[in-house]
This record gives C-alpha cells, sequence and structure tokens, in this order.
C-alpha cells in the first residue's frame, strides 16, 4: 500500500516544487529590485558610519596581601567572593572598580576630547571625528537640560569675525542665528562660546556631551570591556574609539589612575598599621628595658643566680595569663575601631583581613555577601537613577547586612571582656600563692614576669609590625603590564561587508514570503 502512495507523494512534491518556483518567477522583478534599493540604501547607511578602532592592554594583578595583621582600612582581602587566597575573587573586584563612574571620572578629567567633540565630513562624504587641527574651539560650555546631552551644532562660516549657528534636523537644519567669535552665545538650551584660531571655509558639526556622567554612561561604559583570564591573575582591558590614540589614551590613563588610587589605599592602609606598631614597639621596648634592668639589679644585689622551681613555675603561668590579658586588651581595642569604621558607614569589607585574627567565620560571610551586592549594585547604577526602586531595595539589603555585621562585632567584644574578666580572675589566683612565698621569692617573680610579658609583647608586635611593612613594600609590585597598548589597523565596527550581506539575505528572504502572501491574497480573493 506505501508502495502505490510513493508515487503520489512524488508527483505532489514536484508540483509543489514547480509552484514554488512559479510563483517567485511571477514576482522576481519586485523581489530583485526592492533587494537590491534596500541592500543598497544599508550599504550608503554603513559607509557613511564612523569606523571604531580597537585599543587593548593586558596588566597581571597580583593578590593583595592578606595577613597584614591587625586593623586594616583598604581594601578587602581574597577570602570575600569564595574564601580561596587571592586568584579569581581579587580580579572581579578590580574589574568592578575599574568599570565604576568614581574610577573613569578621574580618567575624563585626563583625556580631552569627550566633553566637546568637533567633526568635519570629508572628501568622500563621510562625516569623520577629528582632535587636531582644528581652526575653532568652543569654550563655556553650558547644557541646560539633561535631555539635549549630546545635542549637535553645526558651525559654517560667513566671514572673517562672524559665523552663523544651525541645528540638525530629520529634514535638514534650521538657523538658531549670526553670531560674532568669541562672543558669548546664550539660547535657552545651552551656553558657550566659541573662538577663531585659524582661517577655515568649510563647516564644523559640533557635538556637546553636557556632564562627564553623560560621556560615561553613553559612551565610556559601551565602549569598555574589561575581562578576566580564567587560568591566571590577567585582565584584559579593550576600548572602541573613532580616534585610536583617543583610545590607547583613555586605557593609559585608566590603568595608571586606577594602580594609583589602589596602590595608595594599600600603603595607607599599611602606614596606619604599622605608625600604630611603631607607637605600641616604643612603648613595650622602654618597658622591657626598665624590666630587664630592674631583674638584672634585683638578682645582682641579693646574689641570685637561678630562681626556685615553685618561683619558674609561678613566673611562667603569670607570664602566660598576663600575655592573654594584654593581647586581649589589643584585640578589644581592635574591635572598638571595628565598631567604629562600621558605624561610619565606610567601605566595609576592609575590615574582613583583621576578623581572620578572631576566626569570625560568621561575619566573614556577611562581609562576603555584602560585598557581591555592593558588585550588583554598582552593576544596577549603570543601568538606573539612585532614587530607582531596584536601587533602594539593594541599598536596603546592604544596610541590612551592615546591620548584623555590627550586632556580631558587638557580641564579639563582649566575649572578649568576659574572657578577659576570667583570665583577671585566673591571675588574682596566682596572685594568692605568690603572696605565700618568701618576700624575696615575690620580688623575684614579679621582676621575672613583667620582663617575660614584655618580652613576649614586642616579639608579637615586630612579628606584626613585619607583616605590614611585607605589605607596604609589596604594594607598588601588585600590578605589571604584561602586554603594551595595542591598536589594529583596521576597523573593530562596524562589520561593513557582513551587515550588507546579512540585510541582503534577510530582505531576500522576507521579500519572497511577501510574494508568497501576495500570491495567497490573489487565489483567496479569485476564490470568493
Amino acid at each position: 500500500m506505501q508502495n502505490n502512495n510513493l508515487p503520489q507523494y512524488i508527483a505532489e512534491d514536484k508540483i509543489n516544487l514547480r509552484e514554488l518556483f512559479t510563483t517567485i518567477g511571477r514576482y522576481k522583478w519586485s523581489i530583485i529590485v526592492f533587494t537590491i534599493l534596500i541592500t543598497l540604501a544599508v550599504a550608503v547607511k554603513v559607509y557613511l558610519m564612523p569606523k571604531y578602532y580597537k585599543s587593548t592592554i593586558t596588566i597581571e594583578v597580583k593578590p593583595e596581601e592578606q595577613n597584614a595583621g591587625g586593623f586594616s582600612m583598604g581594601g578587602a582581602a581574597a577570602m570575600l567572593l569564595g574564601g580561596d587566597m587571592g586568584g579569581s575573587t581579587d580580579l572581579e573586584k578590580d574589574i568592578t572598580l575599574l568599570k565604576t563612574y568614581r574610577t573613569n571620572e578621574k580618567v575624563l578629567e585626563k583625556v580631552n576630547g569627550y566633553m566637546v567633540r568637533y567633526f568635519i565630513t570629508d572628501e568622500k562624504y563621510k562625516e569623520v571625528e577629528i582632535d587636531s587641527n582644528i581652526s575653532i574651539e568652543v569654550t563655556d560650555v553650558q547644557v541646560n537640560d539633561f535631555r539635549d546631552y549630546g545635542m549637535r551644532l553645526i558651525l559654517e562660516p560667513l566671514n572673517d569675525t562672524q559665523y552663523k549657528l544651525y541645528e540638525p534636523s530629520t529634514f535638514g537644519k534650521h538657523s538658531l542665528g549670526t553670531y560674532h567669535y568669541s562672543e558669548m552665545v546664550s539660547h535657552k538650551r545651552f551656553n558657550l562660546m566659541i573662538h577663531k584660531k585659524t582661517e577655515f571655509k568649510n563647516s564644523y558639526t559640533i557635538e556637546l556631551a553636557g556632564t562627564k556622567r553623560y560621556i560615561f554612561e553613553t559612551i565610556i561604559s559601551k565602549n569598555l570591556n574589561i575581562e578576566a583570564d580564567k587560568t591566571s591573575p590577567f585582565i584584559t582591558l579593550s576600548f572602541l574609539d573613532n580616534l585610536p590614540h583617543r583610545g590607547e589614551a583613555y586605557l593609559k590613563n585608566l590603568i595608571e589612575i586606577y594602580t594609583k588610587q589602589s596602590i595608595n589605599d594599600i600603603k595607607s592602609d599599611a602606614s596606619v598599621i604599622i605608625n600604630s606598631y611603631d607607637a605600641q614597639l616604643k612603648k613595650v621596648e622602654e618597658r622591657v628595658q626598665y624590666s630587664a634592668k630592674k631583674l638584672e639589679n634585683f638578682k645582682t644585689k641579693n646574689h641570685i643566680i637561678a630562681p626556685e622551681i615553685q618561683a619558674t613555675a609561678l613566673v611562667e603561668e603569670l607570664s602566660k595569663v598576663d600575655i592573654e590579658i594584654a593581647q586581649n586588651n589589643y584585640k578589644q581595642e581592635l574591635i572598638a575601631n571595628l565598631i567604629r569604621f562600621v558605624k561610619s558607614n565606610r567601605n566595609i569589607d576592609a575590615i574582613a583581613p583583621s576578623l581572620v585574627d578572631f576566626n569570625d567565620m560568621p561575619t566573614i560571610e556577611l562581609i562576603k555577601l555584602i560585598q557581591q551586592q555592593e558588585i550588583v549594585l554598582s552593576d544596577l547604577l549603570l543601568k538606573y537613577k539612585p532614587e530607582h526602586p531596584t536601587i533602594k531595595r539593594a541599598d536596603q539589603t546592604i544596610y541590612n547586612l551592615k546591620a548584623k555585621v555590627l550586632s556580631n562585632l558587638e557580641n564579639l567584644q563582649k566575649t572578649l571582656k568576659e574572657k578577659t574578666k576570667s583570665l583577671r580572675h585566673m591571675k588574682s589566683g596566682y596572685n594568692k600563692k605568690l603572696k605565700s612565698a618568701p618576700k624575696q621569692e615575690q620580688k623575684l617573680i614579679s621582676f621575672s614576669r613583667d620582663y617575660k610579658v614584655n618580652e613576649k609583647m614586642y616579639l608579637y608586635l615586630m612579628q606584626e609590625r613585619s607583616a605590614a611593612q611585607i605589605k607596604h613594600d609589596k604594594a607598588l609590585s601588585r600590578f605589571k603590564v604584561i602586554e603594551s597598548i595595542y591598536t589594529s589597523d583596521r576597523a573593530a565596527k562596524p562589520k561593513k561587508a557582513l551587515i550588507v550581506i546579512i540585510t541582503f539575505v534577510t530582505v531576500l528572504i522576507l521579500m519572497i514570503v511577501i510574494a508568497f502572501f501576495r500570491e495567497f491574497l490573489k487565489k483567496e480573493n479569485e476564490n470568493a
């Protein structure tokens, strides 16, 4: 039965294929003409599009030193986004900071050519941006309405002293008036002054950005791409600009400003710690010298060569307790600083390295969540204004997490106070034993204990200071350029040939579909 139907199916296929080509043939000229016309229109549009050149640079970003000890005022440790030491977590933070307006605003202060942009029409009838050999200079710019940021004006010279301003529109341009060079132009939408530098005959198109925030949102954030290597601590930055040397200048300044900013933060944090340790070391060193002198004088005066076993044991136990009390006092002071730091609402992830000493993993996890939320918030701020509900929800989440961190720190402070209280109680027990010993032995124990406690604290502070100094010294070597800035001679976009080919294929398919639709309507009318 299937064999009998097979020729019928083949016949139907032949009929359908024949009808297909018949329909296409019937409308071939409309398909060809419209496909060519639309493709040509797109080709002309693409031809007039400005070329964008891609500048690229690769840098190595070494992880921050994590164990500098003490109270850190700067960036968080590598534990923040996953717990591993260094690696991709640090890179994610660096990438986020490199993309922020805070960093890029400083770059825009150094790189000229974005606030006011100059365009001319070249001999190939293309609009080309220029930033050198410009015959005019626009100053004192003020765009009065944010909706006009990025507005364009056309300047046409009239004579040696006058020019005419136009505003381009869909169907041409309309005049804004005639002005003298170096005369303040006061319009309801903008204010500016145009100075003539050299003689010129051709017109200029001027684009007024308005603010650095507008430049960042419309140009920088769209053309700046930053990616981290998955297997190594490398970051590749690329920037698209229709002026290659300006793109290179932007990347160069972005790296320099961010590197300097990060190094200053690290060195500043380390300096605060080092100065704190230096002040404490000076005091402890004086106490070590004083206690050592008193102990030596007492032994010499009383002809003591070696203390009794009981005295030695008491000295050892009292020393341990006193050292723990001293360290606890230091930690309490540290916690108090951390609480003040959190209450001041500064960069809360900076306290993470200090919490390692307390082994306070729950609080570190909370800081990890805050760091993640702040990265999310940074991305949202690129899309929405601060008053947007999504931004407000993200702010509230961060606020709640910070409140929980503060609560944890206050509980840790209470725990330390209780531990110190317990240690003092233990110390009083040893002191009672000490009172039962002979007076000479009591003095020996007291002098020996003071010396030992001060010596141990001095060594402890020296170790912490050395770690902070290492962090300080390594700050300068954290960033390293692996590949210098490179800009290809070929434009990165637009891909003109690809756009034309895709347009041609798309329009061709669309016109064939329209042809079949027309044929369908024709048959429907005939059958009606």
